[in-house]
């Protein structure tokens, strides 16, 4: 049975980053053994329903969805298209779930003062858990004090402010691709607070290629 990696994206309005994406899926393409594709869930061409379609059932797809948590992407829309797939599917947990990724982000961010683990969110019990496993997991490095906040809970501004106030000096680590409307709606989250700062979001470059490609190459030896 053929086997076929295929990179999810969400997509964005920014044709620039869905442009960056594809570049990478090109990168990775080249170092990589079984065949590695792009697509976005919306947003982008192509989409995932088009190229789900185009696969009979020898093909065997492995879905690395670059989704943060489990939510209604991942959940709903994800799981939807593969059930109505010809191919057997294989859908990878998402980012945060994933303990390749938590290392990676130990390696590519230096915590030295209490920090705020923040993303967009979800309405899934599973994935508040699963960032304060990894919040957890980054402070074992640190040994720094930490906070999760999702942009769609109640009181998260409350509870990031207060963190703010407790601690004084504090960073913000936002999980998202790039500075779009996701990290301006994060950052804006903090107080006026000069002892705030917000680290750069993650972009699709060499740094974040060299985890996944790292990925597909245990997904390809196994």
């Amino acid at each position: 049975m053929k086997k076929i990696k295929l990179l999810v994206y969400h997509g964005s309005r920014d044709e620039t980053k869905n442009k960056s994406f594809l570049k990478m899926v090109n990168r990775l393409q080249a170092k990589a053994q079984d065949p590695v594709l792009g697509c976005f869930l919306e947003f982008g061409s192509p989409l995932l329903e088009n190229v789900m379609a185009q696969y009979p059932q020898h093909y065997e797809v492995t879905v690395i969805p670059l989704f943060f948590l489990k939510g209604k992407h991942y959940e709903e829309d994800l799981k939807d298209i593969a059930v109505q797939a010809y191919s057997p599917v294989n859908i990878l947990p998402p980012l945060v779930e994933d303990a390749h990724f938590i290392r990676f982000i130990q390696q590519s961010y230096d915590i030295k003062e209490p920090f705020i683990l923040a993303a967009h969110g979800s309405a899934h019990f599973e994935a508040k858990q699963a960032l304060s496993a990894m919040a957890k997991r980054l402070a074992e490095k640190s040994r720094m004090p930490w906070l999760v906040v999702m942009l769609a809970e109640d009181g998260a501004q409350e509870k990031l402010v207060k963190f703010q106030e407790e601690y004084g000096s504090v960073t913000m680590l936002p999980l998202t691709f790039s500075k779009g409307k996701v990290y301006y709606e994060l950052k804006s989250l903090a107080s006026s607070n000069t002892n705030f700062y917000i680290m750069n979001p993650l972009s699709f470059n060499q740094s974040i290629e060299r985890y996944i490609l790292k990925k597909i190459m245990i997904l390809e030896g196994s």
